[in-house]
């Protein structure tokens, strides 16, 4: 017998059924960083175009705690396009089709976890389209608990092109997306805090 434990849920708690197909195409907006001698203070920022998962959650339906893996299957991720993934604090990213797996420990019941957050595709300046498939498999699951499909969609018409020289405020920590404190810049997303408090996500060439 297969003891099914998770579901995917959204914002309100609504079950998002097995099976369902999600279109996102919500533009969001993170930062590039460019380093180069030719720029004021040694480098600039420039606003990159996302879409982010937006809504979507992890619930236990069980009456017990439990551990669950969550698996993102990337089938399609257009040339020079990256896909980030964050579950319970732990994130990395691709860039290339693949699946990559997330574990969320005991999950207290009727509970949900948080996939949504820094979860994103970055797509290039064309219109196209990322699509994964998000899966769940509770502890004591045979079998994957739910799975849905979701089409991440930009259409190339918005533009987030600003460009920023933060020249005057001192970036004081790096991190990786992961939360690692870094040294030095780090190919791929990078988290900056500034000397004001700010903290920004950007990408490192």
């Amino acid at each position: 017998m297969n003891a099914q434990s998770f579901s995917f849920v959204d914002e309100n708690g609504n079950v998002i059924e097995n099976g369902t197909t999600l279109t996102m195409d919500k533009v969001g907006s993170m930062q590039e960083i460019i380093y180069g001698s030719e720029y004021p203070g040694g480098f600039i920022i420039v606003d990159k175009p996302t879409v982010p998962l937006g809504g979507v959650y992890v619930k236990n339906t069980s009456s017990q705690k439990k551990d669950c893996k969550i698996y993102y299957n990337v089938t399609t991720l257009p040339a020079g396009t990256s896909f980030a993934a964050c579950c319970a604090g732990n994130c990395s990213s691709m860039t290339a089709e693949g699946t990559m797996e997330k574990d969320a420990k005991e999950v207290e019941p009727n509970s949900t976890v948080d996939i949504s957050s820094q979860t994103e595709w970055v797509p290039g300046e064309a219109a196209g389209t990322c699509v994964v498939k998000l899966s769940i498999k509770g502890e004591g699951s045979l079998t994957t608990d739910s799975e849905i499909t979701v089409n991440f969609v930009y259409s190339g018409s918005t533009s987030v092109n600003g460009i920023h020289n933060d020249v005057n405020n001192e970036v004081v920590a790096r991190y990786s997306i992961d939360g690692q404190l870094l040294n030095a810049p780090q190919k791929g997303i990078n988290i900056l805090k500034y000397a004001d408090g700010r903290t920004e996500k950007v990408i490192a060439k």
